[in-house]
């Protein structure tokens, strides 16, 4: 169940062009300019799942079996030099993806309720540093979770901040050339990354999204002019869930980004529930 989403988060992957001209020389600036603005961000959070209605004592068990404290990696993107940063909700939180779906078991179909406690936050900068935040706003509608870092903790001092500008953006239409920015994982030592793509489909209902190919999440996509385009995210999928679920990233556009950044300056930290200690035995 939670296991199906996971896979289905681990799977997406996009395509790539090579680049060439002046599209090249606009990824190389944008690198250069905003390589340090997306890091890595480690969560440690306890997903707890149940279901609706009279469920069998198996489903039950095998829903608490899943109950358990878990530490999992996304990347996020700088807004503002404060340490204000924008991520993916469904990287951050699972839960928001499964809470409400229905799920075909041999027993039937059920309904599942999910809701994750987040336990710890720390913001991996470039140099390694890691430092505390906090999560201080959340859509599941748009699925955006926007993190504060800890400013005044130890491990925060000295630390220089690069980030993107929001209003610095512009609309894209089909076919413009793209170039999506990340941060690799820590195999490759988290490295900045960038993809030179194009946008290859639009929606506009219920809101404006754009498919572009990109192999990170929570994290920046210019256009071939330069100006933001927006920040990946996941839908929430639609129907059923299975082992045929797939999620394809999608860039929300940057204006509606930030909208609700402006509600998180004013946000104060969701309450986090404390980490678990680990027993030995």
């Amino acid at each position: 169940m939670i296991r199906i989403l996971t896979a289905a988060l681990l799977s997406t992957s996009g395509l790539a062009m090579a680049a060439s001209g002046e599209l090249h020389a606009t990824a190389t600036k944008l690198t250069e300019t905003h390589r340090d603005a997306v890091v890595w961000i480690s969560v440690v959070a306890k997903i707890t799942m149940s279901a609706e209605g009279d469920v069998p004592d198996q489903i039950k068990a095998q829903l608490a079996g899943q109950e358990q404290e878990t530490t999992a990696e996304t990347t996020g993107t700088f807004i503002s030099s404060d340490g204000m940063l924008v991520t993916a909700l469904a990287q951050l939180d699972q839960s928001t993806m499964v809470d409400g779906k229905t799920v075909n078991t041999p027993m039937g179909a059920i309904k599942l309720n999910a809701k994750s406690e987040i336990r710890e936050i720390k913001v991996i900068m470039p140099d390694g540093t890691e430092i505390p935040g906090d999560l201080v706003l959340k859509d599941a509608d748009l699925g955006l979770g926007f993190i504060k870092m800890r400013m005044d903790s130890d491990e925060a001092q000295g630390v220089e901040i690069s980030s993107i500008d929001l209003a610095d953006s512009a609309e894209g239409k089909l076919l413009d050339d793209c170039v999506a920015l990340g941060r690799l994982d820590e195999s490759f030592q988290r490295e900045p990354s960038v993809v030179t793509t194009e946008i290859s489909g639009i929606t506009t209902r219920p809101r404006m999204l754009y498919r572009v190919g990109t192999d990170s999440i929570g994290s920046p996509v210019f256009l071939g002019n330069g100006k933001l385009l927006g920040i990946s995210v996941f839908r929430k999928p639609a129907g059923d869930l299975d082992a045929k679920t797939k999620l394809a990233p999608v860039i929300l556009p940057a204006a509606e980004v930030a909208k609700l950044a402006e509600q998180a300056k004013a946000a104060k930290p969701v309450e986090t529930a404390p980490a678990e200690d680990s027993e030995e035995g």
